[in-house]
């Protein structure tokens, strides 16, 4: 019963979250191309949206993957930050995933990375994206998945365990806004969360090791990595957390941690006369 209420009261939140997001930071330079199906199965959780401007080419890829605690929200909630980015020189490409809860898994969730990100390296220049220079991105839940499939780029054993074919091409930068970046420490209410969108005995499954990311050898090989959070983010002290485990394997990272928007700060309002987050980190992994 606690799972179907956690399930609609995310559901009641992202249409209340979707009205309150402002598009006058969107600029009409940008073209979005919207719901292309990177499987072709036809399923609207199998779809990505495209932000770019017309002109120019061989620009930055940026694929961003949104929140929701994994079993909500959808591509729609990132437009605005899609689009300045998109302002700021990249390629942008928003992705759907399967929701986790009752049918799907985070397990799945990656695999739709997965094969997302295969669609978009084959395709990126048709929208002057220049996939030789990628770039991953994640809000709370989202990071999760943005940080598995960079470990899996840099790991065939890892591509082998979840039944991928290995990835032939490398990350250049991270960027990880109010990340979920601790969703296995003990916990009743974590406990609760792995349990509704994790198979049974998940702990047995030899792909959770890998997300467990402190135990992760591979976290040395991140590329370089933004981390952004703010005093009334939810998920302030996983941040920090993350930042440990980057600062321990030596990988260069960056922290902002400024102002007061909340846990959706960015997706809210990208861009701040007062602190400048996201110009500062394209300066820093560009």
């Amino acid at each position: 019963m606690i799972n179907k209420i956690m399930k609609v009261s995310g559901q009641k939140a992202y249409s209340k979250d979707l009205g309150r997001v402002d598009r006058s930071f969107c600029s009409k330079r940008v073209l979005r191309v919207e719901d292309i199906n990177y499987i072709g199965d036809g399923e609207p959780e199998h779809t990505l949206d495209i932000y770019h401007i017309k002109e120019g080419s061989d620009k930055p890829v940026l694929i961003d993957i949104h929140g929701g605690g994994f079993i909500s929200y959808d591509k729609d909630f990132d437009e605005v930050y899609a689009n300045v980015m998109a302002q700021k020189g990249f390629t942008v490409f928003e992705v759907n995933v399967r929701l986790a809860y009752p049918e799907y898994t985070v397990f799945d969730q990656i695999e739709d990375i997965d094969r997302a990100v295969r669609w978009i390296i084959d395709n990126a220049a048709l929208y002057g994206g220049d996939s030789g220079r990628l770039y991953i991105a994640g809000h709370s839940s989202g990071c999760v998945l943005a940080v598995a499939e960079a470990l899996a780029s840099e790991d065939p054993d890892m591509c082998s365990t979840f039944g991928f074919e290995a990835k032939d091409y490398k990350y250049s930068g991270l960027l990880l806004d109010c990340g979920l970046l601790h969703f296995y420490k003990t916990s009743i209410a974590y406990n609760g969360m792995r349990n509704m969108v994790f198979p049974k005995r998940y702990k047995e499954d030899p792909r959770y090791r890998y997300l467990v990311f402190e135990k992760n050898e591979n976290i040395k090989k991140l590329p370089k990595t933004v981390l952004v959070t703010n005093g009334k983010d939810v998920l302030h002290k996983m941040t920090y957390h993350f930042e440990e485990i980057l600062k321990e394997n030596g990988v260069e990272h960056k922290l902002f941690d400024k102002g007061s928007l909340g846990h959706t700060g960015l997706v809210f309002k990208p861009v701040s006369e007062d602190f400048p987050v996201l110009d500062e980190a394209v300066r820093f992994l560009t």
